[in-house]
């Protein structure tokens, strides 16, 4: 753990990076950005100019901003409250001291290629088997006390990634590469030497397996070059949020915000 702390403050400025260019899970919430668009057109259908708007315009009658607004109060909430536990967990400070903490902006946590036994190994090596399976520990026991992440929590997906060189079909050499790396963390973690009996279980229920070959290069490094290659070399863990779940609350803000338009438009003039 001590000869890697020394790269702690590039790994954060690789996190950093990271997140100013979105993430996976940035992209699952952007949906809220439908709502958004939804309330903003039901507001400009409905008018929101106060009389006597000047420079010659016609008074027009307020329509029903204020409870169209209203409608998204729930979807934002939620949305700040997902927000802020991926902030607290990313600094959380035993995962920080082992250099494994989660990105501020989606909660994955990256498994860098030095951890690794040698060159293409899918084992981990002695000293990062301790240090990844109390991370992982200390990563389960944080997200049990964020509501937001863990009443959402779908899955944990296991997800290798290559660079993009072979000898031969270097996409399906490196997906099973990427795949067996991805299985190799997995099978340590609900192993004998891995977990407690309880997060293994844990793991068990929620764990996928994924491979992605050199199909998803890192944000931080994405060039095709030796400089980045050891970057491209990793295994993720990532926390996979229900899906089902935001497409309820979708609905039932879209359905707030068409009752909301509605209403407004039922109103006589002057009333």
């Amino acid at each position: 753990m001590a000869s890697r702390f020394s790269n702690a403050n590039d790994r954060r400025h690789a996190h950093a990076a990271d997140a100013a260019r979105g993430s996976d899970i940035g992209e699952w919430w952007a949906a809220i950005a439908v709502i958004a668009l939804a309330a903003i057109a039901v507001i400009a259908l409905t008018g929101s100019v106060e009389p006597g708007g000047g420079a010659g315009l016609p008074a027009v009658e307020t329509g029903p901003a204020p409870e169209v607004l209203a409608t998204l109060e729930p979807a934002q909430a939620s949305l700040d409250a997902v927000t802020a536990a991926f902030r607290s967990l990313c600094g959380e400070p035993v995962l920080v001291a082992l250099e494994l903490e989660p990105d501020c902006e989606d909660g994955v946590i990256s498994i860098g290629d030095d951890l690794f036994d040698g060159y293409g190994s899918a084992q981990l090596g002695p000293i990062a088997k301790e240090d990844v399976a109390a991370a992982v520990t200390t990563y389960l026991r944080r997200l049990r006390r964020l509501p937001a992440l863990w009443d959402n929590l779908e899955a944990i997906e296991i997800r290798g990634h290559t660079d993009p060189r072979a000898v031969r079909d270097p996409y399906v050499t490196n997906m099973v590469g990427s795949y067996d790396r991805a299985l190799g963390v997995l099978l340590f973690l609900v192993g004998p030497d891995g977990l407690s009996d309880a997060d293994r279980a844990e793991l068990q229920r929620l764990a996928i397996v994924s491979g992605a070959s050199f199909s998803r290069p890192p944000r931080s490094c994405p060039e095709e070059s030796r400089d980045c290659y050891e970057d491209w070399r990793r295994v993720e863990i990532r926390p996979v949020l229900s899906e089902s779940r935001r497409r309820e609350a979708m609905h039932r803000s879209l359905r707030s915000i068409r009752e909301a338009g509605l209403g407004g438009e039922d109103r006589a003039p002057g009333g």
